[in-house]
């Protein structure tokens, strides 16, 4: 008996040439302007601050690099990683960084990857995070996984609701959301909720919808300490009797009366308000939509670097002696520090 030969693999064109994984100074760095994205902007430049201020080697990831040859030698160019090279710049106690080097026919095919480089990437949601974050055994994202499943709940597998089973759920943002403003046991009531209100169907508007639901929850629990087993029954009935649809687009219509409300102070709203109906509570005004958080307490200054300086969070920069002493400003945080 003969033995069947395997199927030949499809190839695709040559590799070439294999990268080099190199450590090179910044300053040896250049960015082709001819193609690579402008860090002047107000965004690229807040985000080149925030990369400088919190630097981590764990997140430096190796720049993609094009070496081109020219009569003077070589030179280096950044494809991908343009934000960091500028964020060590910036910070001037970064000695090196790694870079994956490659050497390209010309210009256009640098530019090609760029484009290819950036259409490839894709973020992690944040369905993704907290998985991420259970696995490492986050206490917290470990005690919501499990107030999601003692509610006969579990998570998708990804975000796309059209392949999702009933009883999985990606609103990891609004459950966070509601654990961290309502309480544990408040948020596991509501899930609770949600799914015996909306039993064996695809949750695929339980993040429009449980906002309202968390809301409602926490307010029984504020006027009775307990949300009492007939009021439950009854406000399960209430949510179960409309479909997921119907409730979004109450909830839509609301935000479009109310220009700036977030989809959460909507939901809020809305079932509030469908609650008082049926059992004879207040009903509920439209929520603003939450004033900006306040800033962070500044981190305290850096040390001395190699150059001499230290970093100040006012200016955003490395700061010598000279310069820190004759700063006026009142929230300078290098004052006695030198």
């Amino acid at each position: 008996m003969s033995t069947p030969k395997p199927s030949k693999l499809k190839m695709h064109p040559p590799l070439g040439r294999m990268p080099v994984l190199q450590f090179l100074p910044p300053s040896e760095l250049s960015v082709d302007s001819a193609y690579q994205r402008s860090a002047t902007g107000g965004d690229s430049q807040a985000l080149i601050r925030r990369i400088a201020q919190n630097w981590d080697w764990d997140l430096c990831q190796p720049l993609v690099v094009a070496r081109r040859l020219n009569d003077d030698g070589e030179s280096f160019f950044v494809i991908d990683g343009q934000h960091r090279l500028e964020a060590a710049k910036l910070r001037g106690d970064i000695p090196q960084l790694p870079c994956n080097i490659r050497s390209y026919a010309s210009v256009s095919a640098e530019a090609a990857n760029f484009v290819k480089l950036n259409q490839q990437r894709k973020p992690l949601s944040k369905l993704d995070l907290f998985k991420a974050a259970v696995a490492s055994g986050d206490e917290e994202a470990c005690a919501i996984l499990d107030a999601i499943t003692g509610a006969g709940l579990c998570l998708a597998p990804h975000g796309n609701p059209t392949a999702w089973k009933p009883g999985m759920i990606s609103n990891i943002p609004g459950i966070e959301a509601s654990w961290r403003k309502h309480g544990k046991h408040r948020t596991t009531t509501a899930l609770r909720i949600l799914a015996s209100a909306f039993s064996g169907q695809v949750l695929q508007l339980a993040g429009t919808i449980f906002p309202g639901i968390a809301a409602v929850s926490f307010d029984e629990h504020v006027r009775n300490r307990i949300f009492a087993h007939d009021r439950l029954e009854k406000f399960v009935t209430m949510l179960a009797i409309r479909s997921q649809d119907d409730w979004r687009k109450e909830i839509t219509a609301l935000r479009v009366e109310n220009t700036g409300l977030t989809l959460s102070a909507a939901s809020e709203t809305v079932v509030r308000n469908a609650w008082a109906r049926s059992s004879g509570s207040p009903a509920a005004r439209p929520a603003p939509s939450p004033p900006p958080s306040k800033a962070q307490p500044r981190p305290q200054p850096g040390p001395v670097n190699v150059s001499g300086k230290r970093w100040c969070d006012q200016c955003d920069r490395n700061v010598d002696h000279r310069e820190g002493a004759a700063c006026s400003d009142k929230f300078c945080t290098l004052k006695g520090a030198w």
